[in-house]
């Protein structure tokens, strides 16, 4: 037992007591056991984890035994509140907790509307909506709730150039804080005015004193808001203040069930808890829910008795909040074809030296084991790794996944870092860098620190004392999306140029808040673009993709993005442009022959391997092929693309426990991976509650060539700029790679004295190049070095120029000139990097632009990404003929655009419907009656379909010979099915499952339960593959309930990844399907 003294007052903050705090007349009253809820954006959501104001709370009111939970959500406005889908299926948290009294944090996100009268007055109808809203819900045998409404803080000005001044912004935050204090005034509402007086403390100091990037409070801005909070909602200093060793205590419980609690309502993996993939976990969550509740409950009392200075245990007793149920596991519980290159036969791992018997290799070849759980324990379900500048393995590792369950210690997933000091080509050493991270996706190094994700937060981690232990973390960035977390925010990748690419699949709801204002994506698969110096965000689309996992860049910077699911691989240029919700699949770059999943990708680029190896391109492969497939890859003749072929396999594996992941040139010049190391595999196919998914297991091997020696590591730490810049030239692209990381963090100025003399020795295309890319990285190009490199006769260096100048483009004054010109020149290649660069200009003349492309030779790739650069120069084209706009222009041009015009309309009339197909939290009612009004939609081609059925269907569906038949049959659908049932079946997955796809859930007269998939069934027995891969037989004549459990493996919202003409082709392609020949298998 312990007891906490009561300590002296202090008052850190001098600054306090002098500053006003506009707020009601009157103390604000509390009643015992009141419920408060925190609501609104960032400012609210982030005082969950320091926890100053409800401290502050409960330490004033000991007695009151005052009940807060916070529900804070970044990006959150009152008229916009964006959710995964399906959130309140199981129920709907704040609807549990019933708040009595809301504390609401709106005002900074809309604030980017800008300030004009009409964005003010929708701001303040929104608010009162909000709250009539809030009233109607919350109204309780007659008692309304309470609402106190908070002003937005002011924006602190960083310093940095490449993030906002501040001074747009605390106008317009001065303006919404204005309409806010009115509002509440009209209304009778108490106001807590942060504005001014968050003002006044950030001018006093410069720099990031209070904020983490100007807009987000730190630890010491948290404190300070509190205490602010405090002192005008009771109109007095509090009696303690915050350097007490009890409010020290309770804050410290207090940010204890913060985290608890946020997990409740903002639990991971969504989709699969209350959304369309709740597949086996119907019994599972709602009593993990209740859990977590009870743990909250029990820290309420704690912190109570700690305000109040009872005695209390060392930490709150969670013996009596119940239990949380774990199901059989499904393993073996499948048919063959189910379970063929997926599972192993039995449940048993094999020991690393097993593993690498069963991996074939090319002659000369052979993989080495660099570490494994045999010699560290924490080196479990390992998913990506990284070198660091001392040429040290970093390994980021999920334990936890899927995600974490109530009851057991909080997650502790890891980063690692495993080194060989004895240089016996094993690792000795293995250090933890952090260990407390939930389902860490991607890392990257940066600022010399860390980003790494921790659902569903990016944390910035950085070791400042040498010891390899990260001892500063912070929160970068808030609202990476969690609904499924093996889709979020993962295969992280630096362009050449310092951005950070990080990719995200379907059925996602992921909610930046950013010093930029928010940033929200819905549903939508694709690459985040991810600027760590100014932390602002962009998007572009990957149709077609379930879940993309690869992403590499060649030696001129053009990047490879792969799905995860059909593992096909896409150039990014053609992608990338400004985002239109129309998009188009692509073309893929070769044909991997339905290799899949991938999990992360690399060029063959090193000395140490083979002569006849050298530019190939490898993925990593972890059901169909246990191994790496290996590709040609080269420019495709005479057009602006690429093209190649699948030839004999890197590595392949009869171990089906082996999953290897994210493969990496490592400085020695081997080929490094990861092994997830899991006999189970896949998200949805079993429960994530499944008792076999291994948490234990995980490897590092190394591919080696018996023929060369390995390479001499080329390390970064402490090496001079020159000599970085030297590595540039270096043979190996991850070298390079590793080189331009480092220099980012060196200062800017000695990098570019450095970069000057540099660039006097060095003066070849793609030299020049490396110059402009470490000048992107620092957001500042020179334009002079620009205009040398499109005067070069190297197209491949003009091209990446353009996709340069494109990417700063609002740095480089002479964009438009310098894109128009490029439109024009010789290779395709640079005119289709001309053609993505239009898409983002902004005056009238664009379209012309853009459009003057068509006077050269076309291809597909141009005709690919010409037409969504049209899509997002609608706006100066829509509802003109193009002879009208097109005055000057060619009469190529005007046909073009004439035509365009005319195509354009096809699938516009499904846009709206299918969004209300497709809308997981819309009526059932309404959706079907989408699909009715869909059926009637025409403009649909068969012979287009199929490359849709190609890119989006045949990893799991069969056509004939084409796709895979891991999901029904479909050679027939179009005899078995008309329209409207066809769309319904595409849209609504889990409305008809196919026979033989379908699980059941069963209760017999004995009261004996069995769930699993339908086997067989006749007139009077009815088969069952339930868990254990057992076969259960059961007579129907005793079945009292037999429960279809309707969940299929097509995940719902698949569909929002194509454009919505292609879903007419799909559906009209299917329609077509009528073969019942014998040769179907």
């Amino acid at each position: 037992m312990k007891k906490i003294i009561q300590s002296v007052r202090i008052f850190p903050f001098a600054l306090l007591v002098c500053l006003p705090s506009a707020c009601f007349a009157q103390s604000l009253d509390l009643t015992n056991r009141v419920r408060v809820a925190a609501v609104g954006n960032s400012l609210a959501e982030r005082m969950n984890l320091f926890g100053h104001f409800e401290s502050l709370l409960l330490t004033r009111h000991p007695d009151k035994e005052i009940v807060f939970r916070n529900f804070g959500w970044p990006a959150d406005e009152v008229g916009n509140q964006q959710r995964p889908g399906n959130y309140t299926t199981i129920d709907d948290p704040m609807e549990v907790f019933s708040p009595e009294l809301f504390l609401c944090f709106f005002g900074f996100n809309e604030s980017f509307a800008g300030r004009d009268a009409g964005n003010l007055e929708n701001f303040v109808a929104d608010y009162r909506n909000y709250i009539d809203q809030m009233t109607e819900r919350f109204t309780k045998q007659g008692k309304k709730p309470s609402f106190v409404l908070m002003s937005p803080i002011a924006f602190e000005s960083t310093g940095n150039p490449l993030q906002p001044s501040g001074v747009v912004e605390n106008q317009n935050l001065k303006a919404y804080s204005d309409a806010i204090s009115r509002l509440a005034s009209e209304n009778g509402y108490p106001f807590v005015d942060l504005f001014t007086p968050t003002s006044k403390a950030f001018a006093a100091e410069l720099g990031n004193q209070y904020t983490a990037n100007g807009a987000h409070l730190n630890e010491r801005g948290d404190a300070l808001v509190g205490v602010l909070i405090d002192e005008s909602l009771f109109q007095s200093p509090h009696p303690t203040g915050i350097e007490t060793s009890r409010f020290a205590e309770v804050r410290k419980w207090v940010n204890d069930k913060s985290w608890f609690h946020s997990q409740d309502y903002r639990m991971l993996n969504g989709w699969y808890v209350y959304g369309g993939r709740r597949t086996w976990d119907t019994e599972t969550f709602p009593t993990e829910y209740a859990k977590i509740r009870n743990i909250v409950a029990v820290r309420d009392q704690y912190v109570w008795d700690l305000a109040a200075g009872r005695d209390v245990a060392d930490q709150p007793d969670d013996s009596s909040t119940g239990e949380v149920f774990t199901p059989e596991t499904m393993f073996g519980s499948r048919d063959e074809g189910f379970r063929k290159m997926r599972e192993p036969e039995e449940l048993k791992y094999t020991t690393p030296e097993e593993s690498i018997a069963t991996m074939k290799v090319p002659e000369g070849m052979e993989v080495k084991l660099f570490a494994s759980e045999r010699e560290f324990p924490e080196l479990a379900n390992p998913n990506q790794i990284a070198f660091d500048n001392q040429g040290r393995l970093w390994v980021s590792c999920m334990s936890n996944y899927p995600q974490w369950q109530p009851g057991s210690s909080k997650p502790d997933d890891k980063l690692l870092i495993l080194e060989d000091t004895d240089g016996d080509g094993m690792a000795d050493q293995c250090k933890t860098f952090y260990d407390k991270l939930i389902c860490p996706t991607g890392f990257e190094f940066f600022g010399g620190g860390v980003l790494v994700v921790d659902e569903p937060r990016i944390l910035f981690l950085k070791d400042t004392d040498g010891d390899d232990r990260a001892d500063v973390v912070e929160q970068m960035i808030d609202g990476i999306a969690t609904d499924d977390t093996h889709h979020t925010m993962g295969a992280w990748e630096y362009s050449h140029g310092g951005q950070l690419h990080m990719l995200e699949g379907i059925s996602l709801s992921t909610t930046l808040e950013t010093p930029w204002g928010a940033f929200r994506n819905k549903n939508t698969s694709g690459g985040y673009v991810f600027d760590p110096l100014s932390q602002s965000f962009t998007h572009y689309r990957t149709p077609g993709y379930g879940n993309p996992w690869c992403l590499v860049f060649d030696q001129w910077g053009n990047g490879m993005v792969g799905d995860g699911t059909n593992a096909r691989q896409h150039w990014v240029s053609p992608l990338s442009g400004k985002e239109v919700s129309t998009r188009k699949t692509l073309r893929p770059n070769f044909d991997n022959e339905g290799i899949r999943p991938a999990v992360g990708s690399e060029f063959l680029t090193s000395r140490h391997l083979p002569d006849d190896m050298q530019g190939q391109f490898i993925y990593a492969c972890v059901i169909n092929l246990h191994g790496m497939p290996r590709f040609n890859l080269r420019d495709e003749e005479g057009t602006a693309g690429f093209e190649g072929e699948r030839i004999e396999d890197l590595l392949a594996s009869t171990d089906m426990v082996f999953r290897p992941v994210d493969p990496k040139i490592g400085p020695d010049g081997a080929v490094w991976f990861g092994d997830w190391c899991n006999a189970l595999i896949g998200h949805m196919q079993y429960s994530q509650r499944d008792p076999n998914r291994d948490k234990q297991h995980g490897r590092v091997y190394r591919l080696v060539n018996k023929n060369k020696p390995l390479l001499s590591p080329i390390t970064q730490a402490g090496k001079s700029i020159r000599e970085l810049l030297d590595q540039l030239n270096a043979y190996e692209l991850r070298t390079r790679y590793r080189a331009r990381r480092e220099i980012r963090d060196r200062e800017k100025a000695d990098v570019y004295d450095a970069l000057a003399r540099w660039i006097e020795t060095n003066d070849a295309p793609r030299q020049w190049c490396e110059a402009m890319w470490i000048q992107e990285s620092f957001r500042d190009l020179d334009e002079g070095l620009l205009d040398r490199i499109l005067e070069s006769k190297d197209f491949r260096a003009r091209a990446a120029a353009i996709h340069s100048i494109t990417n700063e483009r609002d740095r480089v004054a002479g964009f438009k000139m310098r894109i128009a010109a490029a439109v024009n020149d010789p290779h395709p290649r640079v005119r289709l990097e001309a053609v993505r660069g239009a898409s983002f200009l902004t005056t009238p003349d664009s379209v012309s632009i853009a459009l003057s492309v068509v006077d050269s030779k076309m291809d597909y790739w141009i005709d690919y990404t010409l037409e969504h650069t049209l899509h997002a120069l609608k706006p100066f084209w829509s509802g003109q003929s193009a002879d009208e706009l097109l005055i000057d222009s060619s009469p190529a041009a005007k046909a073009h655009l004439a035509k365009h015009i005319k195509i354009s309309g096809p699938g516009g009339a499904a846009v709206e419907l299918l969004a209300i197909a497709e809308n997981v939290d819309a009526g059932m009612k309404d959706r079907k009656k989408a699909i009715d009004k869909l059926a009637n939609v025409g403009g649909g081609k068969a012979s287009r379909g199929e490359a849709v059925f190609k890119q989006v269907c045949s990893a799991c569906h069969q056509v004939g010979k084409l796709g895979k038949k891991f999901g029904p049959d479909l050679s027939d659908v179009g005899k078995r099915m008309d329209r409207k049932q066809i769309i319904t079946s595409v849209l609504l997955p889990n409305e008809e499952i196919s026979k033989g796809y379908e699980t059941v859930s069963v209760l017999d007269e004995d009261g004996i339960a069995n769930t699993g998939f339908i086997l067989k069934e006749t007139e009077t027995v009815l088969s069952l593959g339930i868990a254990n891969g057992k076969q259960v037989d059961i007579d129907k004549d005793i079945i009292e309930i037999r429960k279809p459990m309707n969940a299929s493996s097509m995940p719902e919202g698949l569909i929002t990844q194509i454009a919505p003409i292609e879903f007419l082709d799909l559906i009209e392609y299917l329609k077509d399907q009528r073969d019942t020949s014998k040769n179907i298998e």
